[in-house]
């Protein structure tokens, strides 16, 4: 299958790129490196066996995407490319609906242009806003309040999807989609190829871990956690276990 990652020099859609290449897929990656990073996708590409495109550019740029669907024959696309910071949103809404919701509409334009039957839409649990207790932990079916631009963008981004697809069902033309919420995703790469690399960092754990590394706030922290943290010491060669060095 070609697929399209776009935002695919970025943390989630490089690994998702990483995970097609590794199932045989051949991929074009559209990004326009204002969060993402080249050295992901230059990482990637040794293995790619010529499978992997990289186009800089922008997915509100309606001519590119345009091109690219139809240069690489794109089957389905997965759709990563969004501004993504909720505090930034706050300050700079317009920017925010322009990059997400402008850039949805333009990418939904070329697929419908190209007949891409198939597409995966990175949204957010920033949909949910601040759920109610009894809402906890948040279900699929809890009630989409968004309280951020981001948030609410993400949600316009999915009442567009919805609303395409269901222009295409009524044409008796084939079209779906998947809108995966997630939040506060961290970890990388098994292999360390590749992993989280955000400049400022945003997200929670990473900053859950950075502040249990600093001098002053292991005390707080629980015995285990701070015994995990602790750098270990390898025994010398031959030593052997330690009830023989008593």
């Amino acid at each position: 299958m070609n697929v399209l990652v776009t935002g695919g020099a970025g943390y989630i859609g490089s690994h998702a790129v990483k995970r097609l290449l590794s199932d045989a897929h051949r991929v074009v990656v559209i990004d326009n490196l204002v969060m993402g990073h080249r050295a992901a996708l230059e990482r990637l590409t040794p293995r790619a066996e010529g499978r992997l495109a990289f186009v800089q550019g922008d997915v509100a740029d309606f001519n590119l995407v345009e091109r690219v669907l139809w240069e690489h024959k794109v089957d389905a696309v997965m759709h990563f490319a969004a501004l993504a910071a909720v505090g930034e949103s706050v300050v700079k809404p317009l920017a925010y609906y322009h990059a997400n919701v402008t850039g949805m509409e333009s990418l939904l334009r070329a697929v419908e242009k190209h007949n891409v039957t198939r597409f995966v839409f990175s949204s957010s649990c920033a949909t949910y806003g601040q759920p109610a207790d009894d809402q906890v932990p948040v279900r699929e079916s809890c009630p989409q309040q968004p309280i951020s631009p981001y948030g609410r963008t993400k949600l316009v981004n999915e009442w567009q999807l919805r609303d395409f697809a269901d222009a295409r069902r009524r044409a008796g033309k084939d079209f779906a989609f998947v809108a995966l919420r997630y939040f506060n995703v961290a970890g990388a790469d098994p292999e360390g190829l590749i992993g989280e690399d955000h400049t400022p960092e945003s997200h929670l754990v990473p900053l859950v871990i950075q502040a249990a590394r600093l001098p002053h706030a292991r005390r707080h922290l629980h015995p285990r956690l701070r015994a995990r943290l602790r750098p270990r010491r390898r025994p010398c060669p031959g030593a052997g276990p330690p009830e023989s060095r008593r």
